[in-house]
């Protein structure tokens, strides 16, 4: 199976600041939350990581977009779930448990720099994109040496998040990143 996917991703975790991840460094609290978004139909992916995300032992979350006629559902799991060429398949090595992929009721909202998503009775999530020193132009991450998404990423701020599935997680004003992506497989 081939396919090309692309659309608005952002990510929120419950570090401080920019995520030490992507610098190679430990989380600045006990572990790392995010989240993962597709453009259309949604899926979420939500993950528990040990202090250093490339330690491994990740338990992940796939929620698939409960609107996708079984053709589609079956496509986006093919997509995001472990499966030859799929997203998780790429993150092999870190992923310890595969908490559980499932249909839900996503929904997903942008507009002008701020960005929301839910998955019904599991997830809330918003950001808020950070504009950069000129005042205008959002604040801009390259070159990273870690990341699950194609550089560069926007730095934004999270704001009430909620993860009430597989484990619990609340926080908000902590670390968010947002970008445009394609993946192809």
């Amino acid at each position: 199976m081939t396919f090309s996917v692309e659309g608005d991703y952002f990510e929120v975790c419950n570090c401080d600041v920019s995520c030490n991840c992507v610098w190679l460094g430990a989380a600045t609290n006990d572990n790392c939350k995010d989240g993962v978004d597709l453009y259309g139909l949604n899926a979420v992916m939500a993950v528990r990581s040990p202090k250093r995300m490339t330690d491994g032992g990740w338990k992940v979350a796939l929620y698939l977009d409960d609107r996708a006629s079984a053709e589609q559902s079956e496509a986006l799991g093919a997509v995001f779930s472990g499966g030859a060429g799929g997203y998780l398949a790429g993150l092999g090595p870190l992923i310890g448990e595969v908490a559980g992929v499932q249909p839900a009721a996503i929904t997903f909202e942008k507009s002008d720099g701020s960005l929301h998503a839910e998955v019904a009775n599991a997830l809330s999530m918003s950001s808020d994109q950070l504009v950069g020193m000129d005042g205008q132009e959002p604040a801009v991450i390259t070159n990273a040496p870690f990341g699950a998404v194609t550089q560069p990423v926007r730095q934004a701020r999270s704001k009430d998040v909620s993860y009430h599935g597989h484990w619990s997680a609340d926080f908000s004003g902590t670390n968010s990143f947002v970008t445009d992506f394609r993946y192809e497989g």
